[in-house]
């Protein structure tokens, strides 16, 4: 899920990202730069307006996520609790590729050439709260916070 929401937020075609909605209820929260936005809508806006910061001008030089790490517990009954952090680089895809995630093929950041500390534009901080939505096997993002630092 949270892949599908970073590549839609990073990589994804515009006519795409419409979809990102999905991923939020009317009682979902994001909370950003001090500011708390209800329901997917407003959630999807003020995520449009991130998305079209970190794309900038010039496709080959817009800021990119690198998950450094990753770390998810339960929360409550039924949800689960994850926060991510990482650094943003000028580059032309996201990469998840830190500690406590590993996906298959997929090369870890020390394995790569990339040099994150004389790239690095900034670093951010998420977490995201998860819970059941109304299908069986779905969940929905409830809460998620978004803390960017340069």
């Amino acid at each position: 899920m949270l892949t599908l929401h970073y590549y839609l937020l990073f990589d994804g075609p515009d006519e795409n990202w419409q979809h990102a909605r999905a991923l939020y209820n009317e009682d979902s929260t994001f909370s950003f730069s001090g500011k708390q936005f209800v329901g997917p809508n407003d959630i999807h806006a003020m995520l449009s307006s991130i998305r079209g910061t970190l794309a900038g001008d010039w496709p080959p030089e817009k800021l990119v996520h690198v998950v450094e790490k990753l770390q998810c517990r339960a929360h409550g009954q039924d949800g689960v609790a994850i926060r991510v952090s990482g650094s943003f680089i000028t580059g032309n895809q996201f990469l998840i590729c830190g500690d406590g995630l590993q996906v298959e093929g997929m090369p870890n950041f020390k394995d790569l050439s990339i040099d994150i500390p004389s790239k690095r534009m900034g670093t951010f901080q998420e977490q995201f709260i998860m819970e059941p939505g109304k299908l069986i096997g779905c969940y929905v993002i409830a809460k998620q916070e978004l803390y960017i630092t340069q």
